[in-house]
């Protein structure tokens, strides 16, 4: 199967993350970027996804230790988010969120919108709002058709505060491209508190042209 990672913050030791091979005792070495990585080619035997941590045992042999797993999508390619949790003995050190990553589910031009704070958010695009998104769900919107003559349109991203209040969260302007994806992921910070919206410009690398021969 064909995947991506995109890690939210990297966990001291663990910027890379391993997977069992195909035979028994292999191990695949998976890096963790932050931002999305490069196409991994991987072999997933059941329909969840697990990830460990690798270091040598009193055999020297390595032992393996959980740090995230999750159901995989229908896809053929797939997009793994890895986001730091908060400590616990015994509990994974990362949380995995997994998405369809082809170009039928998530069209170029269009924005996924991903939820990972604990309120409700919502985004005010050229001053329409899209339907709020519950945590831990997402949603998916084209770009606003009103633009400036930059194709630059203004976003206000909220999030739904106790008193059920919308509070604003960022505001910013965003470029309406057809040619690329846009993946923006809202969560609130494990040490701040405060909320955050991260966006990645996303241009699938299969959807590249190969480069012409030399001399054509």
């Amino acid at each position: 199967m064909a995947f991506r990672t995109l890690c939210l913050e990297q966990i001291p030791g663990l910027e890379k993350v391993s997977l069992p091979g195909v035979n028994p005792g292999e191990l695949q070495e998976v890096n963790l970027y932050t931002d999305v990585s490069p196409v991994v080619e991987g072999v997933f035997k059941t329909s969840e996804a697990a990830f460990y941590s690798a270091a040598p045992g009193a055999d020297g042999k390595p032992v393996l230790k959980p740090v995230g797993k999750a159901t995989l999508g229908k896809s053929e390619r797939q997009l793994f988010i890895f986001a730091p949790v908060k400590a616990a003995d015994g509990k994974p050190a990362y949380g995995i969120t997994v998405f369809d990553d082809d170009t039928k589910t998530f069209p170029m031009g269009h924005i996924r919108a991903i939820n990972l704070a604990p309120v409700p958010i919502r985004f005010q695009l050229s001053g329409e709002l899209t339907p709020q998104i519950a945590p831990t769900k997402f949603a998916q919107f084209p770009h606003s058709k009103k633009v400036n003559d930059y194709n630059m349109y203004p976003v206000l991203v909220q999030f739904l505060s106790g008193n059920g209040e919308w509070v604003n969260g960022q505001s910013v302007s965003w470029r309406a491209l057809e040619n690329r994806r846009e993946i923006v992921i809202t969560s609130v910070d494990l040490r701040t508190k405060q909320p955050t919206v991260n966006m990645f410009a996303d241009f699938p690398p299969w959807m590249e042209k190969p480069a012409s021969a030399s001399g054509n």
